[in-house]
């Protein structure tokens, strides 16, 4: 399609006009919603120099792994590829558990009882809490006849990136 001649001034006017007004003064009022995206501008031009370095040929970023497990027998169908994509989900979640366990640690509660020098009840729970982004699945196979698992990796630059927001927000 071509232009004509008058539609060219028409079009050079319009970029003209929408240009301009994006380069209006943030004002006194509105200061912190300035901030807030010169800080959001900041992240996004970090996430485009990370991606540029990773396109490197000569970039190497490590990864850490996480493998979950899961049973298909136990999965809560009577449709057999119902259950087995439903133990495909379940080691992906435990994937995700591990990754988390492994950036953030684990929180370890335990309770032991003994009466009369014997062992009489012990109780140990945990508890994981994190935020997981930009995780990869790397393999999901069938392992024997009832289990699968999922192979997750992060990459390294993620991980620092996802340590910095919790430690931000728990600061």
């Amino acid at each position: 399609m071509r232009l004509t001649t008058i539609a060219k001034p028409a079009i050079f006017a319009a970029a003209s006009i929408l240009v301009t007004a994006c380069e209006l003064p943030v004002t006194n009022n509105v200061q912190a919603t300035g901030q807030a995206q010169q800080s959001a501008l900041q992240n996004t031009q970090a996430i485009t120099n990370e991606i540029a370095l990773a396109e490197s040929p000569d970039y190497y970023d490590s990864k850490i792994f996480a493998t979950g497990f899961s049973a298909i027998a136990i999965q809560p169908s009577k449709n057999l590829n119902q259950r087995r994509l439903m133990a495909i989900r379940a080691a992906k979640i435990d994937a995700y558990r591990v990754l988390a366990e492994q950036i953030y640690g684990a929180r370890l509660d335990a309770k032991t009882t003994v009466a009369e020098g014997m062992l009489t009840s012990d109780v140990l729970s945990s508890a994981v809490r994190g935020t997981i982004m930009a995780a990869e699945t790397v393999t999901i196979e069938p392992k024997g006849n009832d289990t699968y698992t999922v192979v997750l990796s992060i990459s390294r630059s993620h991980l620092e990136r996802l340590i910095k927001v919790y430690q931000q927000g728990r600061g």
